[in-house]
């Protein structure tokens, strides 16, 4: 079989963004230890999930005179947890981010991201942000910070994950973050539509030729930001709330009254009930009471069963509502919640430990680790998507956290020449054990 994107090539994209970091550290002859192996070292754990994994790969190489991360990660020698942090800490992010723009490139010309796109080609990007560092004592310039009324102050990191998604899809894409952050310049705190704007600014060309959809809560469902989006040529499906758009609504409340809303309702079959799915939708709805106001399209969805409301959400969108497409611009603005449980809830509860304080340091090392956790995700998505023998075992292991600790245990003890020398050690050994006889 030809591997199209297997791990040694994910591994080469990261390899080439840490290859153009500059060092800020002095030359001497006290400098034992390279970005590059504090980088992946780093990496390394986040990969394996495991905390102890450089410690476990320092008493191997004691043992046997090499170890996994060398082989697996190419590391030349592995730093101290602190050596790892004082080399990362004084580095920008952002010459990563060109390892989630090769991945998504290679994704979308392999043909891996055609099961992601609706509406005609659209691919569904969901923007939503969410903190993943937070303390009363330890700050840096880098915090964002919260004053309460018993007048003790929260310090926090917090940052914008997109996530290509789409409904009946069990997978998420990352894509590169965007951290809310103070801005040179500005005297008022960063906030999640300011850094959601920079984010778009800087992805106007990152898609090329795809045709993409923003998704978003209720606070993106501003003119503003809808103004920006059709003007740098994408679209948008966001939540719209009565109390946050009083004149769309007083607008809905009129068009109703005169029997100017479409509806549709349809049934579908849930175990032994039938749950009525009840669309209504207006297009040309002015979005704001102030002139000049973006006319944009409004729709709800209402579920109910046994005439009870089991789910009710309304949306905003540019795109003209019809009888033939309302049902998938909600399905589509459905989506947007794989954000929070595939990925905002993988990374906090599934062996990711997001909100998990790995180090804060006084410059960028807050984010550079949450952007290596971010990679070492997206790397085992990708895995999943493309990898046949990565399916096959995680297949035959069943939960995450059985492969996870099946991978630590085994790169303890023994030393692999590569990813797929482990991947097929784990297939070829695999033997699943046969339940015992009762009769």
């Amino acid at each position: 079989m030809i591997e199209i994107l297997g791990f040694a090539d994910l591994l080469g994209y990261l390899q080439a963004a840490v290859g153009k970091m500059e060092d800020p550290r002095k030359d001497s002859p006290n400098k034992q230890y390279s970005i590059k192996d504090a980088v992946l070292s780093a990496f390394g754990a986040f990969f394996m999930q495991c905390e102890s994994f450089l410690e476990y790969q320092r008493q191997l190489n004691s043992r046997k005179g090499r170890d996994n991360t060398q082989t697996l990660f190419k590391v030349s020698k592995i730093p101290t947890d602190n050596q790892i942090r004082n080399i990362i800490d004084p580095i920008k992010v952002v010459t990563l981010f060109e390892v989630f723009e090769h991945i998504y490139r290679i994704l979308k010309t392999k043909g891996y991201l055609k099961p992601f796109e609706v509406l005609g080609g659209q691919l569904l990007v969901s923007l939503d942000g969410t903190e993943y560092f937070s303390s009363k004592s330890i700050h840096c310039d880098q915090c964002s910070h919260r004053t309460h009324k018993n007048g003790t102050v929260t310090y926090f990191h917090s940052a914008i994950l997109p996530v290509i998604v789409a409904p009946g899809q069990k997978h998420v894409i990352s894509l590169d973050p965007e951290f809310i952050t103070p801005q040179d310049g500005h005297e008022k705190q960063d906030s999640e539509v300011a850094a959601a704007k920079r984010w778009i600014h800087r992805h106007v060309d990152f898609f090329d030729d795809a045709k993409v959809t923003l998704l978003g809560d209720d606070l993106y469902s501003r003119q503003p930001m809808c103004e920006l989006l059709i003007n740098q040529g994408f679209h948008y499906i966001f939540t719209c709330l009565p109390e946050s758009h009083i004149t769309l609504y007083d607008w809905l409340e009129y068009l109703n009254a005169n029997g100017e809303i479409s509806h549709l309702t349809i049934r579908k079959r849930h175990g032994r009930k039938w749950h009525f799915y009840n669309y209504r939708w207006a297009n040309n709805i002015p979005l704001r009471d102030a002139q000049p106001a973006l006319l944009t399209n409004w729709f709800e969805l209402t579920i109910t069963c046994d005439q009870q409301n089991i789910f009710q959400n309304a949306w905003v969108c540019n795109r003209c509502i019809t009888n033939d497409n309302v049902i998938e611009l909600a399905d589509s603005g459905r989506a947007r919640w794989k954000t929070e449980n595939e990925n905002h809830n993988v990374l906090k509860t599934k062996g990711y430990h997001l909100e998990h304080n790995f180090g804060h340091g006084k410059q960028h090392l807050a984010s550079f680790l949450l952007t290596l956790n971010l990679l070492a995700f997206l790397f085992h998505t990708v895995l999943h998507l493309v990898d046949l023998f990565y399916q096959q075992i995680r297949s035959l292991l069943g939960t995450r956290k059985r492969f996870f600790n099946d991978l630590r245990t085994l790169t303890t003890y023994f030393i692999f020449n590569s990813w797929r020398h482990l991947i097929s050690f784990m297939l070829d050994e695999f033997d699943p054990i046969c339940p015992a006889n009762s009769s």
